[in-house]
C-alpha cells in the first residue's frame, strides 16, 4: 500500500534560523528555509528532511538523525573546530575524550546537538 510513497523525516526546533546556519554552513547540507517555519534539507542519496518550527519544542532524548559516514575521527576534529559539542557518555556506550565511542563490531559513532538541542549522530562502520 504505500511501497511506492516518497518518505521523509522531520522533526521541531524552536530555534528556526539558528538551526538553517547550522545544518546549511556548519554541516554543509543543503537547507531551504520555507515561509520561516520549515527548512526543507535535501540528502544527497536518501531524499530529504524536515526541520520544523514549534514553540513549544521539547528536544527528543534519542537519536533524531544518523549520518553514516567514512572518516569519523576526521569529521569529528571539523565539527569541533566549528564549534560543535560532542556528547559524553560514561556508560555502557562509553565514549572517548572526543566523544567518541566503538562498539564490539567495530562500529565507531559520535553524538551531538543542533541549535534546538535535538541529537544527532555520525556512525562509521
Amino acid at each position: 500500500m504505500l511501497r511506492d510513497a516518497t518518505v521523509f523525516s522531520s522533526f521541531s526546533t524552536d530555534r528556526l534560523q539558528e538551526s538553517y546556519h547550522f545544518y546549511r554552513n556548519i554541516l554543509g547540507l543543503d537547507v531551504a528555509l520555507i515561509d520561516d517555519r520549515f527548512l526543507h534539507i535535501h540528502l544527497e542519496k536518501n531524499g530529504y528532511l524536515v526541520v520544523y518550527y514549534k514553540q513549544d519544542h521539547i528536544p527528543s532524548a534519542y537519536t533524531v538523525l544518523n549520518f553514516q559516514i567514512e572518516k569519523i575521527e576526521y569529521l569529528v576534529d571539523r565539527l569541533t573546530a566549528e564549534g560543535i559539542v560532542f556528547l559524553q557518555y560514561p556508560h555502557p556506550i562509553k565514549t572517548d575524550a572526543k566523544g567518541i565511542s566503538w562498539d564490539k563490531k567495530g562500529s565507531q559513532i559520535a553524538w551531538f546537538k543542533d541549535p534546538g538541542g535535538n541529537i544527532l549522530a555520525l556512525i562509521e562502520n
